[in-house]
């Protein structure tokens, strides 16, 4: 059973780095709860969101949250993204 998800993120043409520590959902769900409180108002002052993500985020709500992280957790480990370029250029989000 997996408990936590790390990200890795790399540019190498303007040379940013970000690595994430190992999150555990936890902590995510507390976080997603606290900005779901203040959806409602992030909808109507962002102009520039196009239709599509409005009705998305209208749709979301604490429960969807709550069965994506089960879902998440029910699995043992694995590499939900995992992107990379010829470059030197990579994303990668892992389950763990």
């Amino acid at each position: 059973m997996t408990s936590r998800i790390k990200i890795k993120v790399v540019d190498s043409k303007s040379n940013f780095r970000l690595r994430l520590p190992s999150i555990p959902f936890w902590f995510i769900t507390v976080l997603f709860s606290i900005a779901l409180k203040f959806k409602d108002t992030a909808i109507i002052n962002m102009d520039d969101l196009d239709d599509d993500a409005k009705f998305f985020l209208k749709q979301l709500d604490y429960r969807m949250l709550k069965d994506l992280i089960y879902e998440l957790k029910s699995q043992s480990s694995f590499d939900l993204v995992d992107i990379s370029t010829g470059d030197g250029t990579m994303v990668k989000i892992s389950i763990i």
